[in-house]
């Protein structure tokens, strides 16, 4: 068993950022004794922690399986030994809870796009409790070994993977900051791991958002930060997701046209367009 930090539920539920319409639902399932399922998945994340391991194994059988809510109880209960391994590692609290708060985030975000307590969403999280992924600033770091051939490196290298959190803007001054930030902070937390490059995976580099919003704008200004490693890749349904919350693609003509981006992704989409990922990399500074 992976050493703890003592946290009652409440100082748990702080940290993660759980909302109050959310408290109700994590306090009850940290009610009572571990469920096998949670049993299941804490010795998964116990497993995995420090892992350079992606996949999330199906546990439990047919006859008694692994459901969300024990993943959602087994990193309830975690989360006392992913701050303990972050505080060995001399991570900041703040980063720490900052890096967790997508806990709550992400149960805010199922709320909104099912309207019931709960995560579809869990298996992102397993990043989080691998101590893999870690917010700086604005944006998200996942540390991970390079899988794409990206000029410039090496075989074996590891590299910080960019995620954007539902936080707001990407101002070009926070996203400097956060950059700026990157390198540093793994040379010093993680130092058999000292990324020199980022990538990012993301509707977000789609060549035709950048042309529809214009060059000034902040999602342009992002997008240039990048140099293409691979062709984008089609991916219909993420820029509906990530704009409009919302997993279907079947009612298009029910969701809101108020702001422009609403505008340009739906258009697109009626015009018989299909939304990509793009893929690409930077140099990070430090």
């Amino acid at each position: 068993m992976t050493s703890a930090i003592e946290l009652d539920a409440d100082m748990i539920l702080d940290i993660l950022a759980v909302t109050a319409a959310d408290r109700a639902g994590c306090q009850s399932l940290l009610d009572g004794e571990t469920s096998d399922g949670a049993e299941q998945v804490h010795e998964f994340l116990a497993g995995r922690l420090g892992s350079a391991e992606d996949s999330v194994p199906v546990l439990g059988t047919p006859d008694s399986p692994v459901t969300e809510s024990d993943w959602l109880e087994g990193m309830l209960r975690f989360t006392p030994h992913i701050l303990h391994w972050h505080a060995e590692r001399g991570i900041p609290e703040a980063v720490s809870h900052a890096t967790l708060a997508d806990f709550g985030r992400n149960l805010a975000i199922n709320r909104r796009v099912h309207g019931r307590f709960g995560m579809d969403t869990y298996k992102w999280l397993t990043h989080h409790y691998a101590g893999r992924i870690y917010q700086l600033g604005r944006l998200q770091y996942l540390l991970h070994p390079l899988a794409a051939a990206i000029p410039g490196a090496g075989p074996g290298e590891w590299i910080a993977g960019i995620h954007i959190p539902e936080d707001g803007g990407l101002a070009a001054d926070a996203v400097a900051a956060s950059l700026a930030l990157a390198a540093p902070f793994f040379r010093q937390h993680f130092p058999e791991h000292p990324v020199r490059l980022a990538n990012c995976e993301s509707w977000l580099l789609d060549p035709y958002l950048a042309q529809g919003v214009g060059p000034e704008s902040n999602i342009a200004r992002f997008a240039a930060l990048f140099t293409p490693y691979a062709p984008p890749r089609d991916e219909p349904s993420d820029a509906v997701y990530f704009t409009f919350r919302t997993r279907g693609m079947d009612r298009m003509d029910a969701l809101p046209r108020t702001t422009a981006l609403q505008r340009l992704v739906l258009d697109r989409i009626a015009a018989g367009g299909t939304w990509q990922v793009g893929r690409g990399y930077l140099v990070l500074p430090g």
